[in-house]
């Protein structure tokens, strides 16, 4: 009797052992860190191998994912780079699919594994700097070994690599999911230390002066920026876009020359409009950013989101600009997928730090950003875009940016 207890002790413990080390098998790894690097200036990385596990890249610079090559230390390099770096792969992954996902790369690019091509994105009209992309690279991994992976980028000018995070390799099936947020807990202001600092909730008939002035008034593109298309009423104010005698009349408002903001939580509710051409836009910009380009001194652009229904309906954009004139440069537009945004109202937010731009749709968190940070002050703006002759013509007008609040939270000190 004791040694059937003994034995069925035993196999408790091992099967209790085995399942907690199989609960702490690593979902997930980091390849943002470390790459090697070297421009393709002759375009010569195919035939010479510069994908295969042999080559020698120890003469190669070091850079990371997350960043333009242009911002460490390739400032001149447009066309072809190659990036190569050696993982490990946990024994325990073996029988599970991997992945590997790239949130963006400027422009196109062609992966390797351990010598061997498995996907292609992007050609010369089609660019993934945007675009959140992933291979399942299950029979091309080494299980509890080192691997090689290596890109091969073309960039088509001005920005260019891996300038996107999150770059990985998982076994997380979730992480295939694209655009999703990067928490489904509701961003917590007061748990943040975040007060209400400044507000505007539309009351009234008319558009608060003290707080407001009309922008963008007169031709912009194929449209026409008027006070006439801006109006409050009912407690929401409302940006109209329209045709009168054949011009495309929009509106846009502004607290710029009346007051500033640098960082915290920037929030808005609103109704999305329903066409196409046109784009609604609730933004931050600075009102020295042609003035120079370090960001910090001169500001950048903030795009707490822009919608373009062409763009299927259920995505908004984020965005970054700054260095306004011949050397813009631009995060790249970054994609919320929420299922029935198009519908009813919804809120929108960017948290703005000394370190970071993180945005959030309907309390959750998309993405961060932590670079080109503004440190002075700028102005919160909303605009119904006009658009191209070209978006005018599948345009369905009148339609309508319907306002209900913005506010601004400060941290507490």
């Amino acid at each position: 009797m004791k040694t059937i207890i003994r034995l069925a002790l035993f196999l408790f413990v091992t099967t209790f052992f085995s399942s907690c080390v199989k609960n702490d098998v690593q979902q997930t790894i980091d390849l943002e860190k470390n790459w090697k690097f070297s421009p393709d200036d002759n375009n010569v990385g195919i035939s010479e191998k510069w994908y295969t596990v042999d080559f020698d890249d120890s003469k190669w610079a070091s850079i990371n994912a997350g960043l333009r090559w242009e911002d460490q230390g390739f400032k001149d390099v447009d066309g072809i780079a190659w990036y190569r770096k050696v993982v490990d792969i946990p024994i325990e992954w073996k029988g599970k699919d991997v992945w590997i996902k790239f949130a963006g790369v400027n422009d196109a690019y062609t992966l390797y594994v351990n010598g061997v091509q498995v996907s292609s994105y992007g050609d010369s009209k089609y660019s993934f700097a945007g675009k959140p992309s992933f291979t399942k690279v299950t029979k091309k991994i080494k299980y509890g070994k080192a691997n090689l992976i290596a890109l091969r980028v073309d960039d088509w000018g001005n920005s260019g690599g891996l300038w996107h995070t999150p770059v990985i390799i998982t076994i997380d099936k979730a992480e295939t999911e694209l655009y999703k947020p990067l928490s489904n807990v509701p961003f917590d202001l007061k748990k943040e230390g975040y007060e209400l600092f400044w507000e505007d909730e539309f009351n009234g008939n008319e558009l608060d002066k003290t707080k407001w002035r009309h922008r963008a008034l007169g031709p912009r593109r194929a449209g026409f920026g008027t006070p006439d298309a801006v109006e409050v009423k009912d407690g929401y104010m409302t940006i109209n876009a329209y045709m009168e005698n054949d011009t495309l009349k929009v509106g846009a408002i502004s607290t710029e020359g009346i007051k500033g903001f640098k960082y915290g939580y920037f929030e808005c509710r609103a109704q999305l409009p329903k066409t196409t051409g046109p784009w609604a836009a609730f933004w931050i910009q600075s009102p020295k950013i042609s003035q120079g380009e370090d960001p910090g001194k001169f500001g950048t652009e903030i795009d707490i989101f822009e919608y373009f229904k062409d763009q299927g309906g259920d995505f908004v954009s984020h965005n970054l600009h700054w260095a306004y004139g011949p050397n813009q440069k631009t995060s790249g537009a970054f994609l919320s997928k929420v299922e029935g945004i198009g519908e009813g109202f919804h809120t929108f937010a960017v948290e703005w730090t000394p370190e970071k731009y993180a945005f959030f749709v309907d309390g959750l968190k998309y993405y961060e950003y932590k670079n080109a940070i503004s440190h002075i002050e700028e102005s919160i703006i909303f605009s119904f875009e006009p658009c191209s002759e070209e978006g005018l013509k599948t345009a369905a007008l009148p339609d309508s940016f319907i306002v209900d609040y913005v506010k601004v939270y400060k941290k507490i000190k």
